[in-house]
């Protein structure tokens, strides 16, 4: 019995072990999220199914309608064959012309293996790559068509990617000059660019300053 009122307890008290990761896509709707830098006639690209969001090919990108500086995002996707697109974080609320990338960051999504892109970009236009800054450490892209996780870290100065559960990117903003200028909070976006990909999942717990 006692063993029992034991297994009990810790069933009871299994919620309270949550790692603080609230949703950020309710897999049902866009709700909390904003079709941003959108070509006229593009509008209206991203659409959810069972569970699954899709950005069908066009351009601009999906903005969180809230804010964040500094927070853990756990996201899976899957891009096309050739495809590509991005995760971006710490875009300005301000207007800016031009891609998010320049304004605040971005990880890149890409298929690695695709013939338009094999050998033929800078290091850090690599899947996994802080675009603009830094490459992965190491190869951890699957394929296409094939679900992926990336666990995004920033947290003041520091930025760290896990891909597929390997560490591949650890940034210290300070020591870049250009880093150093972009904000300490924005929004976090998904990109279109032009090709199919999904995303499921999408979760995220804020950090104390």
């Amino acid at each position: 019995m006692m063993l029992r009122c034991l297994f009990l307890l810790v069933l009871t008290a299994a919620p309270a072990l949550a790692d603080d990761f609230t949703p950020l896509f309710n897999g049902r709707s866009l709700t909390g999220w904003s079709e941003r830098q959108v070509a006229a006639g593009q509008e209206g690209k991203w659409h959810v199914k069972d569970g699954i969001l899709t950005a069908y090919p066009g351009a601009g990108w999906l903005g969180t309608d809230k804010e964040y500086g500094n927070f853990v995002l756990r996201v899976e996707w899957k891009i096309a064959v050739n495809g590509n697109s991005g995760i971006f974080f710490r875009v300005p609320a301000a207007k800016f012309t031009g891609s998010p990338s320049e304004a605040g960051f971005e990880i890149q999504i890409l298929d690695d293996d695709g013939d338009k892109f094999k050998g033929k970009l800078k290091d850090y236009q690599y899947c996994g790559g802080l675009y603009h800054f830094q490459p992965v450490s190491q190869p951890a892209f699957k394929s296409a068509d094939v679900w992926q996780t990336y666990e995004l870290t920033v947290n003041g100065d520091r930025i760290k990617l896990s891909f597929n559960g390997i560490a591949v990117i650890d940034a210290d903003i300070a020591s870049n000059e250009a880093m150093m200028k972009r904000p300490k909070k924005g929004f976090i976006g998904l990109q279109n660019h032009g090709t199919g990909v999904e995303f499921r999942k999408i979760e995220i717990k804020e950090l104390e300053p």
